[in-house]
């Protein structure tokens, strides 16, 4: 019963891990392309824009 309850435990931490990375790794993606964190773009990107002509 002892093996059996380390390894649901360490099962579930590992995939707590790898969601709290993947969380970060989406967090710092968002941040680096410039949007809000709802994933609104920022209006300062639209406006900076110009149209080649």
């Amino acid at each position: 019963m002892a093996v059996v309850t380390k390894l649901a435990c360490s099962l579930l931490l590992q995939a707590c891990y790898f969601g709290s990375v993947l969380f970060l790794i989406w967090q710092s993606s968002s941040r680096a392309r410039g949007t809000r964190h709802r994933g609104q773009h920022a209006d300062s990107y639209r406006k900076a824009r110009v149209p080649v002509v």
